[in-house]
């Protein structure tokens, strides 16, 4: 994983920090497609059907109060985002106060001897962009 030198203003004082770079284009459906047929027996144009299929039928669940848990990948949920919007008594709640709804995603983890370990993120090596 690459990253840049950052600037950001904290409390009035400028510090520097790495952040997080993405190179190229993202990887599309039919690249992804053709990468999971490689390591299966299924064609790329049923790994790329079934991928576009794949939201909809998340949708669905998860619209249904449902959350979504994909083997080896981790589980996505609907989380309301109500920031600022408190008040003061049960009974004023209403949905007004959502101010958007949004996919929290959380990948899944391992039980490791020395602990849990995260499926994605675990053994990302740290390059910095350029050299």
């Amino acid at each position: 994983m690459f990253f840049k030198k950052s600037r950001a203003k904290i409390a009035g004082k400028f510090k520097w920090f790495p952040r997080a770079c993405v190179l190229k284009h993202p990887v599309n459906t039919q690249e992804l497609g053709e990468a999971i047929s490689r390591k299966c027996t299924v064609t790329p144009a049923d790994v790329h059907a079934v991928i576009r299929a794949m939201p909809e039928v998340m949708a669905f669940y998860l619209e249904n109060g449902r959350s979504v848990h994909l083997d080896g990948l981790g589980s996505f949920y609907y989380k309301l985002s109500c920031a600022g919007k408190g008040v003061d008594s049960p009974e004023e709640v209403s949905v007004e106060q959502v101010r958007a709804v949004r996919v929290q995603f959380i990948p899944e983890r391992n039980k490791q001897a020395d602990g849990y370990r995260r499926v994605l993120g675990e053994g990302v090596e740290l390059v910095e962009f350029g050299k």
